[in-house]
């Protein structure tokens, strides 16, 4: 934006150039009888006088450097735009062809201005939009990398949990093979029934096939408690 005084002075110089077509629009009126010459130099007149209204106000709107891009261009097409009766009376197509150049060049710098803001403000919008896909892709992969500790976290638990419960059945079967070898063995009720229907002889000639030895001298009730 322009600085207090220049704004001052931007509309202090527009103030001048409405004058100035006001006192031109008065020549006019004055010159009763005017040339081809002589309309096409007012007409030129007021050209420049527009695009140094329109330029001015541009200028208030930009950033103080763009801005101050304009001023000679701006100060040219004034002064080309500020001219007497007696200019015009004598010189027309001189003031004709100032002021068309004036405006031409005040036109082509605000043209010149606005394109290097527009392009300005296209770079700040990518590198904006960059810094925010940089800033989602960060998150992202903060995101991930969380999960991922959470996962590994999730997985040494689990490998823990694992162990013990491996250990926990290790000792329990440890337990059980314990009781069980301390479970006393209880005799084969259908075994010892079949010995006893046998003989004294059959038992003895069991035993001896058995390599049972002292059984020769064994009464029955001896023998078949020897050989269950």
């Amino acid at each position: 934006m322009n600085e207090p005084g220049a704004v001052g002075a931007t509309v202090h110089a527009a103030d001048q150039v409405f004058a100035g077509r006001s006192r031109r629009l008065t020549i006019l009126s004055r010159m009763a009888k005017t040339t081809k010459d002589e309309r096409a130099a007012l007409e030129a007149i007021d050209e420049a006088a527009d695009a140094v209204s329109r330029a001015k106000k541009l200028r208030r709107s930009l950033p103080k450097k763009q801005g101050r891009k304009l001023d000679d261009a701006i100060d040219e097409a004034r002064d080309a735009a500020d001219v007497t009766k007696k200019r015009i009376r004598r010189a027309p197509r001189d003031v004709a062809r100032t002021a068309e150049r004036a405006a031409r060049r005040l036109e082509r710098a605000v043209a010149k201005v606005v394109a290097a803001v527009e392009h300005k403000e296209r770079l700040r919008a990518d590198a904006r939009a960059a810094a925010e896909a940089a800033e989602a892709a960060e998150r992202a992969a903060a995101l991930r990398a969380e999960e991922a500790k959470a996962a590994r976290k999730a997985a040494r638990r689990a490998e823990k949990d694992a162990a013990r419960a491996e250990r926990a059945a290790e000792l329990a079967s440890d337990a059980l093979t314990v009781q069980l070898a301390a479970r006393p063995v209880e005799p084969d009720a259908e075994a010892e029934g079949a010995l006893a229907a046998m003989t004294v002889a059959q038992l003895r000639a069991k035993a001896r096939s058995e390599g049972r030895s002292g059984y020769s001298r064994l009464a029955k009730a001896a023998l078949i408690d020897l050989l269950s």
